[in-house]
């Protein structure tokens, strides 16, 4: 049995049905024209606004971070994030926004580990947790040394969207050297909730049932082909993992690694 609901205010009056544990989102892609999230203010505005109307009190943005220095880059979403806050405040959205980054795990992420520029998504127990994506096609070669690498400085790697790349979905078990090295997984939780294809839908699932994923997230771009949702993968999530444990992959542990953005969450 899904948990009782509490009513919400949102934008204009307008009433939501909010989770009891509001959601905190760890994927978020919602900084106007720096992606593939929206091409204007209001475009972001807007999903941010249908993101509190679907139960998501923190999100932790998380625009790419590819083929590119890390630094000014940062710099320069640093000044849209401010801008955007200014817009929700003035809006009267009570959503709170941070600033991390989707790396893609190249030359570049390399490079911003030892000059210490990143992203940070948060915190995992003693290390620090940065968000990283894979090919789509395969794992990379030689990636469990780097794992270990990593974690040798400090930092967590967590994946983004495993159940996306073709070589997990065609033999799960070749994630299982990562995991073990301490990758953290990240799954869309519209992909458990079949929003991705069958494919998708069926390696997340696998992934659950093996133990391996360690957060839900919504990966939201726009309204309607990647809306800000994280509500129906968790209900699929609770149907095999139980209750509890589906607020603790939705809500609670995403809390836990946001705290460092958001200390309120600290108590979590």
């Amino acid at each position: 049995m899904a948990e009782p609901r509490r009513q919400n205010k949102v934008l204009g009056g307008a009433t939501a049905l909010a989770p009891l544990h509001p959601f905190v989102d760890l994927h978020l892609h919602a900084l106007p024209g720096v992606d593939n999230g929206p091409t204007s203010w209001s475009a972001a505005v807007e999903l941010c606004v249908q993101a509190a109307h679907n139960g998501i009190g923190h999100a932790v943005l998380t625009p790419h971070f590819r083929g590119k220095p890390y630094a000014e880059r940062i710099a320069r979403l640093s000044s849209r994030l401010i801008r955007l806050r200014e817009t929700l405040a003035d809006r009267g959205l009570a959503m709170q926004v941070a600033l991390a980054g989707e790396c893609r795990f190249d030359a570049f992420l390399h490079q911003a580990i030892q000059t210490g520029d990143l992203p940070w998504l948060g915190r995992w127990q003693d290390e620090y947790v940065v968000l990283v994506e894979f090919s789509d096609a395969r794992l990379p070669a030689k990636i469990v040394p780097a794992i270990e690498w990593m974690r040798a400085r400090g930092i967590r790697p967590m994946l983004a969207h495993p159940e996306r790349i073709r070589e997990v979905q065609l033999r799960l078990q070749s994630l299982a050297p990562l995991v073990g090295a301490g990758l953290l997984l990240q799954v869309d939780a519209d992909a458990l909730a079949g929003g991705c294809g069958p494919f998708a839908q069926e390696t997340s699932l696998r992934l659950l049932r093996e133990g391996w994923v360690t957060v839900l997230a919504s990966n939201a771009h726009d309204l309607v082909r990647q809306p800000p949702r994280i509500e129906p993968g968790r209900v699929v999530a609770a149907e095999i993992v139980g209750e509890a444990a589906s607020w603790e992959l939705a809500a609670l542990r995403p809390a836990r690694i946001a705290a460092m953005h958001f200390p309120a969450l600290a108590a979590n």
